[in-house]
């Protein structure tokens, strides 16, 4: 594999960050990981912390001052595409992934620290990156052509390259990888290309493979036994799309399983269809399955669990909510292994009945509901605040054959006109799933993530641009701003430098249909208080 490397102005500053007094690279140590939740001068993993929570105890910047927020500064990549990151931050530096490339750049003023360009060594499926796992000075993210890389934090250089899966089969990992204890874990994409995806976990020093899980059970597998009838060589399916989720104090990975392949012919595997459209529990150490939820059994609408699930405590006992394509929240009880409710976020209609030649008319359809971004949780008043599109279509069954590297659906789905999609941030109570608010855009998508502060804000950004701020208690606007217009499909972090509060969101993501006239670049955009 070529890299490209290159290190721009401002690489004395960060080397200066991250080097130590022997130059060795520091940081962040599993005890800084461990701690990212509650960190207020860093957003370590894709969700910021192993819980999942999206939610900052910063609140310099809070529902009182938030209209006076500024530009400070915006970095261009210079790539259209999907562009569905949360900008992660370390000590002052903002890592920043595209499909290909990998950025550092200071967190306050958007100077490029150094540039790393991965070329693929093979097919890309669907290029698309969701970030980085950062532990120990390195930086570690999968690529389109499905390898696992790891990349010094310092100085961009490319420190090791694992091939995981063959991408001319439909294999790529889009996943933001995370850290844990000495192991880097990620998994596959490609469901609906019909692979058979795998959750893995690598050595973080060698890039030797650890343990694998398979999300597509066979033989004597516990599960196998849910695809029925089913002809093994042209059914799959199980991505993971997104993140994953972790509790140190039990050593569990928790995953978000996504479709079975072929999409929307479900009468090629009959069954439950273990282990997709589930919330997966496995054991970090050895990947040992521990339990499992699955929220739509043999779908056939193309209903992810796509985005990672959220952990949090309720009375002393943990909960995990997850949010779908299919537009519902659910919330479980991990304590009792039970569901705790089954909330619908958007409009629901006929997801019961199975699709036909001549088309079912369903809501939502595939592009809609939740799809890369959960809930985040404000432990303050219990609410957890998710977006979700209000989105329908028709669904047709059609031609099923696999064609490895190719699309397999089985069908089509026909979206209704654009304009008749709803944004929504919704907030709802973590305990009994009772919705509490709702900020909606009639014709704008919103499909970034979301984010809570002790600010008492909410921070997302919706498909037209526009960066917004509302009330955490009531859902009021209290400040817009649009980006440049680029389509906002990333994420919101904020973070503390020098003491003071920072907000930096990515746009400029051009898939799922969020183009306008012409592509608009990927940028992180970066505020702050005057």
């Amino acid at each position: 594999m070529k890299n490209n490397t290159t290190k721009m102005l401002g690489l004395a500053t960060l080397t200066a960050l991250l080097l130590g007094a022997a130059g060795a690279v520091q940081g962040p140590t599993q005890e800084d990981l461990n701690n990212a939740d509650s960190a207020t001068d860093s957003w370590l993993m894709y969700n910021k912390g192993y819980s999942g929570q999206r939610h900052s105890t910063l609140n310099e910047i809070n529902s009182t001052n938030v209209a006076q927020l500024k530009r400070v500064c915006t970095f261009d990549t210079g790539d259209d595409g999907s562009f569905q990151i949360t900008p992660q931050i370390y000590k002052g530096v903002a890592f920043i992934a595209t499909a290909r490339r990998s950025y550092a750049v200071d967190a306050t003023t958007c100077k490029t620290l150094w540039k790393n360009v991965y070329t693929p060594t093979s097919a890309e499926v669907n290029p698309v990156s969701r970030g980085f796992a950062i532990a120990d000075g390195v930086l570690y993210r999968g690529t389109s052509d499905a390898h696992l890389i790891a990349i010094d934090a310092g100085t961009g250089k490319l420190l090791w390259n694992v091939k995981v899966d063959d991408s001319s089969q439909g294999y790529f990992l889009s996943a933001a990888p995370i850290v844990w204890n000495n192991k880097v874990y990620i998994g596959d994409a490609g469901a609906d290309w019909g692979v058979k995806a795998k959750m893995y976990a690598f050595d973080t020093k060698t890039g030797s493979k650890a343990w694998t899980f398979d999300l597509i059970p066979t033989g004597n597998q516990p599960g196998a036994d849910s695809w029925k009838k089913a002809d093994s060589t042209a059914t799959g399916g199980g991505s993971v799309w997104t993140s994953f989720t972790l509790d140190p104090a039990t050593g569990l990975i928790y995953l978000s399983v996504g479709n079975p392949a072929p999409d929307f012919a479900s009468q090629y595997r009959p069954g439950a269809n273990l282990y997709t459209n589930s919330v997966v529990a496995l054991k970090a150490e050895d990947g040992t399955l521990d339990h499992y939820y699955q929220q739509i059994p043999n779908d056939n609408k193309d209903y992810d669990t796509a985005a990672a699930p959220v952990l949090y405590d309720l009375g002393g006992q943990t909960h995990v909510a997850v949010a779908t394509k299919a537009g519902h929240l659910f919330s479980y009880n991990e304590t009792q292994k039970t569901q705790v409710f089954k909330q619908a976020m958007i409009t629901v209609k006929n997801q019961e009945k199975n699709p036909t030649e001549a088309g079912l008319p369903i809501c939502p359809n595939y592009s809609a509901g939740s799809q890369w971004s959960g809930p985040s949780y404000m432990p303050s008043t219990k609410t957890l605040v998710v977006n979700a599109v209000d989105w329908c279509g028709v669904v047709k069954l059609g031609e099923v054959r696999l064609i490895k590297g190719q699309l397999f659906f089985g069908g089509a789905m026909q979206l209704d006109p654009a304009a008749k999609a709803v944004g929504n941030t919704v907030a709802f109570d973590a305990a009994t799933g009772k919705e509490l608010w709702r900020y909606s855009t009639p014709g704008i998508r919103i499909v970034g993530g979301v984010t809570t502060t002790d600010g008492n804000l909410v921070l997302s950004g919706a498909a037209n641009g526009t960066l917004y701020a509302l009330d955490g208690t009531t859902g009021k606007v209290l400040f817009k701003a649009n980006i440049d217009k680029a389509p906002i499909g990333g994420g919101v972090a904020t973070y503390s430098v020098a003491g003071k509060q920072y907000i930096a969101v990515a746009a400029g993501n051009t898939s799922k249909g969020l183009n306008g006239a012409k592509n608009v670049t990927s940028r992180v955009a970066i505020f702050s208080l005057p």
